[in-house]
């Protein structure tokens, strides 16, 4: 087996494994892991390489399962351990998305990451006018930046900035903060104020704003939330590209309401350990990150994510991508956006389905009719590498034990 003291390997089948160093494998270390429920993504991909892991990993635990079964083998293994559980907050460890705002030397705050993090809260839908999606953006930042600039450290988190909220869109609303606002002309949040109280005077306007906002703070404002925002004991995302560690991310796939959060937790750690690997000599995280996603396709999208996709393979960062069908990436993202964010993947693992647009492209890359790609064998599933012809590989069998699958490193 070939593989490097750092990088690893990873398992995509049985018997075929695959160098996590590029330089030896000649691709890049992205994934797409596509199959429909029940068809042995967890048990065939994702189970086997936490089993085979070498290197940090956010993983997506819908259940719970994979934390219960490998958090106390992963601890023996060295690795810290940590459950951001958005299923159940209470038992969750916290996370604070505004702690990496990033401050200058003079304490002021920067402004484009404050800007980064309200446009991810409001993110900018595929509609005819983005003016609103934009406003509602430029609202939230004024509210993050007055947090940061007046709260003590202990409530600069998105539950007071929740209730920032509700206080400035009641009728004079406003009224409170303007005496900060006067003394500080030149902060970002006077700047921001100034755009939104433009914009109260035009009330159909504002009311459209705040609906909008309504929205997107909405789920801060649950009780439950306090668990995970404003725990003070929150994860530091840069502590994956420092040292081996293990994220355990948990959504529940029969309540929605914090899939947003999710996906701004999922943005904003791509960004900063893009930001983490650019400040290490050589431009590379200390330790390589893979992010394993399940159900990709299925909730809010990451804004972006063609482009981010495109620029993390020389930092270490990493991606799997499970989806259940083709069209289903492309009912989240655009026709053009998939096809980018499928061609950064180099191998894409098909476990099989009943979506015809899924098996016509199966169909073409493996030479074969999509008739026999949509009949293929439960216990196979069809592998493409980068540059090479679809081929037919034995699945493994769930919860088998990587010391149970032999064979050498494969492209």
């Amino acid at each position: 087996m070939i593989q490097t003291l750092r990088y690893g390997s990873r398992v995509l089948a049985s018997g075929i494994q695959v160098s996590n160093d590029t330089r030896v494998s000649g691709c890049n270390n992205n994934d797409i892991i596509c199959g429909s429920s029940g068809s042995g993504k967890t048990g065939g991909y994702v189970i086997p390489n936490i089993q085979n892991i070498d290197s940090s990993l956010v993983v997506s635990d819908t259940k719970g399962q994979l934390e219960r079964r490998f958090k106390a083998e992963l601890i023996a293994k060295g690795y810290a351990v940590y459950t951001l559980d958005l299923g159940n907050p209470a038992r969750s460890c916290g996370y604070n998305p505004m702690a990496f705002i990033r401050q200058y030397p003079d304490g002021s705050y920067r402004e484009q990451d404050i800007l980064s993090l309200a446009r991810l809260i409001c993110p900018v839908q595929q509609h005819a006018e983005p003016i609103w999606d934009l406003s509602a953006a430029s609202y939230v930042a004024f509210l993050i930046a007055y947090c940061l600039e007046t709260e003590p450290l202990v409530n600069q988190n998105l539950i007071r900035v929740g209730d920032l909220h509700r206080q400035f869109s009641q009728p004079n609303g406003y009224i409170p903060f303007l005496e900060w606002i006067s003394e500080h002309p030149n902060s970002f949040a006077s700047k921001k104020y100034f755009e939104i109280t433009a914009n109260r005077t035009a009330d159909k306007m504002f009311s459209s704003i705040v609906g909008f906002v309504n929205v997107n703070l909405e789920p801060y404002s649950f009780q439950e939330a306090r668990y995970i925002f404003a725990n003070p004991h929150s994860l530091n995302i840069r502590r994956l590209g420092q040292r081996k560690t293990v994220l355990f991310l948990n959504v529940s796939d029969t309540d929605r309401t914090f899939d947003q959060m999710a996906h701004i937790f999922y943005a904003q750690a791509l960004q900063i350990l893009c930001s983490e690997a650019d400040s290490n000599p050589g431009g590379k995280l200390k330790v390589p990150v893979r992010l394993i996603m399940d159900d990709f396709a299925s909730s809010a999208v990451i804004p972006d994510f063609d482009k981010i996709i495109s620029v993390i393979r020389s930092r270490d960062i990493s991606m799997s991508l499970i989806i259940q069908s083709l069209s289903q990436l492309e009912s989240m993202y655009s026709p053009a956006v998939s096809r980018t964010i499928l061609n950064n993947c180099d191998h894409i693992l098909y476990f099989g389905s009943q979506d015809i647009e899924t098996a016509q492209y199966i169909a073409a890359r493996a030479a074969k009719t999509p008739e026999s790609v949509l009949s293929m064998p439960r216990d196979k599933a069809y592998l493409i590498t980068a540059g090479e012809k679809a081929r037919l590989v034995d699945k493994i069998t769930p919860y088998s034990t990587v010391a149970n699958i032999q064979g050498s490193i494969g492209k």
